[in-house]
């Protein structure tokens, strides 16, 4: 029930976040892979939270300043914005 509010409001504040400029669908499907990334918060554990917001928890709180947390993170942004390239190349030669 959680991870359901948390997409719809990611949903929001992405949508709330880009301007209508260009390059809109872009910094949406960039700031909404940000958000809803997840992570573990724990090695042994199976309980996820959004990566980012754990990074600075972690960071914040506990003074951990381990990048665990952001490995999922740092792999899913270039995959996204790889797949953004794709379809904008797509776009542009068939439409």
């Amino acid at each position: 029930m959680f991870w359901i509010i948390y997409l719809f409001a990611a949903t929001l504040i992405c949508y709330f976040l880009t301007d209508s400029s260009k390059y809109a669908l872009h910094k949406f499907v960039l700031l909404f892979i940000t958000f809803i990334t997840p992570a573990q918060i724990e090695v042994s554990g199976s309980e996820y939270a959004p990566a980012i917001f754990a990074f600075i928890f972690n960071i914040v709180l506990e003074q951990n300043f381990s990048i665990r947390v952001l490995r999922p993170l740092i792999l899913s942004l270039p995959v996204g914005l790889i797949i953004l390239i794709l379809y904008s190349i797509f776009k542009r030669k068939f439409f």
